[in-house]
């Protein structure tokens, strides 16, 4: 959750940040470099036949920090965190020296806006270190923000009977929105095809996802998923392209099937591919918690 302590500097707050969420990037983007360049070809042919690979052209694009242009191929989910380093120092400013609710949504409706701009007016600019994503994607986090600030979810005044049908509704929204908007809809490539319909579906299941979380109130599986976020971020595509290219027959069946086959195949790689994380994630809690964006151990898995 986006904290920031009363008197807490820019400069605490950034070194803070950057530790926890840069310098994890840098390592593993870094580390699987390595492996990718050693036999990421064989990979990159089975999935994307047209792929290529230039190691120095990678360098410069994990400094660069965008998630665009075929950049981080050696672990695509990594764009994530640039992103979201950069929409935390916006959030320090604007949340922290501004302090005007009024102009607070002034300025994000802004950075929604720009965002828009960037997308569909000048397709061709890439801002660094995810600042795209941070410009569009920011208005979630502000939605969370405002959640948590005011409370909203635990002030609901209804029965739970009443907050299933208001998921339902949600998640129905979302649905049909989804189905309205052409694929290929992309945080990370800065495709969103139809923006209003894209910020829409995410803000109805967002917000069903928050209201289910609050219905199953303590489950340890789900908060234990829950504290593993980052080892699930930086470990996942590696167990999905193992089970992709170098399984055999499974994955086969996983690149050529029916849907129904695929979907039940999907549900047994998430869930192998999120223990699997939690574990490698646990090994390296206990040695080097920094590497995962952790100051100190925590207690089991």
């Amino acid at each position: 959750m986006f904290k920031i302590k009363e008197r807490e500097s820019f400069f605490d707050f950034i070194k803070k940040k950057f530790l926890r969420i840069m310098l994890p990037y840098f390592f593993w983007a870094f580390l699987f470099l390595v492996p990718y360049y050693i036999f990421g070809h064989d990979v990159a042919d089975q999935l994307q036949p047209k792929s290529s690979f230039n190691i120095l052209g990678q360098i410069g694009e994990i400094f660069y920090g965008n998630g665009t242009n075929n950049s981080l191929q050696q672990n695509a989910p990594l764009w994530f965190l640039p992103a979201l380093f950069t929409t935390e120092v916006l959030f320090y400013f604007i949340i922290h020296i501004i302090k005007n609710r009024k102009m607070e949504i002034v300025i994000f409706a802004a950075t929604l806006l720009i965002g828009f701009f960037c997308t569909f007016f000048a397709r061709k600019i890439y801002l660094p270190w995810g600042l795209n994503s941070a410009l569009t994607i920011g208005c979630f986090f502000y939605f969370g923000y405002l959640l948590k600030k005011w409370q909203i979810i635990e002030q609901l005044k209804t029965t739970r009977h009443s907050i299933y049908a208001i998921v339902i509704c949600l998640l129905l929204c979302g649905i049909v929105i989804c189905f309205n908007v052409p694929t290929n809809v992309s945080w990370r490539g800065y495709n969103y095809l139809n923006y209003f319909l894209t910020i829409t579906s995410g803000f109805t299941s967002a917000l069903a996802i928050i209201l289910v979380s609050k219905l199953i109130n303590k489950n340890k599986p789900i908060e234990n998923v829950g504290r593993n976020t980052m080892g699930i971020l930086i470990f996942h595509k590696i167990v999905i392209v193992i089970a992709q290219t170098k399984l055999g027959v499974f994955s086969k069946l996983l690149l050529n099937s029916n849907i129904l086959l695929e979907l039940c195949l999907a549900i047994i790689v998430s869930i192998i591919t999120i223990i699997v994380s939690i574990i490698i994630g646990a090994l390296i809690r206990k040695v080097f918690p920094i590497l995962i964006g952790e100051r100190k151990q925590r207690i089991g898995l």
